[in-house]
């Protein structure tokens, strides 16, 4: 028969090494966590600035604080500007002055007898007296040829260039 060996037994010292790394790992990762968190709680804070940072940036505080107001520019037309603009009450024929065919430009609906039109002065655009009343709020221009329907009695700078440049099939050769 033969005999059964004993189990090797484990050296202490192999098992003191190994115990050691563990802990040696578990202390820095900890380390490591605790820095991060200390790290973030100073940023979030605040307090981890120097004296002379902090005066830098009440400084850009203060000044921040004394710029002017912005100011609000309103590029539309006045509601009376608006108001005075002609209307048409559209015929059972449908038929609208001259430079006008197809839809509304704005709501893209069909014109319907009975329906109030609101005609631009210098274009003769014509829209729905609603659409083109919301559209002129906002913007001061034609939607349809981009011409400024401000009345004056020279030419205003709000029109856009493209409305006053000429086309190139005019030199056509």
């Amino acid at each position: 028969m033969s005999s059964a060996n004993p189990p090797e037994t484990v050296n202490g010292a192999d098992l003191g090494y190994g115990i050691a790394i563990a802990v040696g790992i578990l202390v820095l990762i900890s380390t490591i966590m605790l820095a991060s968190y200390v790290c973030v709680k100073v940023k979030s804070s605040g307090n981890g600035s120097s004296s002379s940072e902090s005066g830098d940036r009440e400084a850009a505080i203060n000044a921040h604080q004394n710029l002017p107001e912005p100011t609000i520019v309103v590029v539309g037309l006045d509601e009376n500007i608006i108001k005075s603009y002609p209307k048409l009450v559209l015929g059972e024929s449908k038929r609208l002055p001259k430079p006008n065919n197809g839809p509304c430009a704005i709501c893209l609906m069909e014109y319907r007898p009975k329906e109030t039109l609101r005609c631009l002065p210098d274009c003769q655009h014509c829209f729905h007296a609603d659409c083109i009343d919301e559209w002129l709020r906002i913007n001061a221009t034609c939607p349809i040829c981009r011409n400024s329907p401000v009345p004056s009695a020279v030419p205003t700078p709000v029109s856009t260039p493209l409305s006053e440049l000429v086309p190139l099939a005019f030199y056509a050769r």
